[in-house]
Parts: structure tokens; C-alpha cells; sequence
């Protein structure tokens, strides 16, 4: 059985590189196209990302992927819902690490 993404609505997904289980998956969703683009994001850099303020992820972004900025904006989509699925993203992953935790305990 497959485990859902980390982060999934109508535009955004995020989830584990099914090869590097560290590294994760943005995908986004084109609105007129209906095809998904697809961002690596490198290890820590999710987490990074989670705990940074609202007002320097543009930065953090655009340092390792300008294109995942321009795409959201020309998709309409604002960081600020960027930031929240990152966000949500990254309490997920900490939530399943935390439930595991107690399976092996």
C-alpha cells in the first residue's frame, strides 16, 4: 500500500524522491495544460523551508530553483500557499518520523 503524499491539493503535491527517501518532490500543476511539473527539493532544504518566516522563502527559492517562483506566479499561485503546503508538508513528515519512532520502540 502506497502512503499519500506529504502535501497534496488541486495545484500543489509534495512527497518523498522515491530514490532518496531524504530529498522530496514538488510537483505542480499547470492549469490550461494539466500537466504536472516536477522540482526536486534537497535534503533539509523542506525543513528549511518549514521553518523560515514567510518573508525570507522567496530567497531560500529562488537560491536553489528560480523556476519553481516564476511558475507559481505565472500559475497564480501565491507564495504565501506555497509556503502554507511546505509548511503542512514538513509537520507531516515529522508526524509519520514521530509514528514510526513508537513502532520501534
Amino acid at each position: 500500500m502506497t502512503e499519500k503524499p506529504l502535501y497534496q491539493d488541486e495545484r500543489l503535491e509534495i512527497d518523498y524522491l522515491p530514490s532518496s527517501p531524504e530529498d522530496h518532490l514538488l510537483y505542480i500543476t499547470q492549469t490550461k495544460k494539466g500537466e504536472k511539473l516536477c522540482y526536486i527539493i534537497s535534503r533539509g532544504i523542506l525543513e528549511e523551508l518549514a521553518r523560515t518566516p514567510r518573508e525570507g522563502i522567496e530567497r531560500i527559492i529562488d537560491n536553489f530553483n528560480p523556476n519553481i517562483l516564476s511558475i507559481i506566479k505565472k500559475e497564480g499561485i501565491g507564495i504565501d500557499g506555497l509556503h502554507a503546503a511546505l509548511c503542512q508538508a514538513h509537520r507531516e513528515e515529522e508526524y509519520r518520523v514521530n509514528e514510526e519512532r513508537k513502532i520501534l520502540d
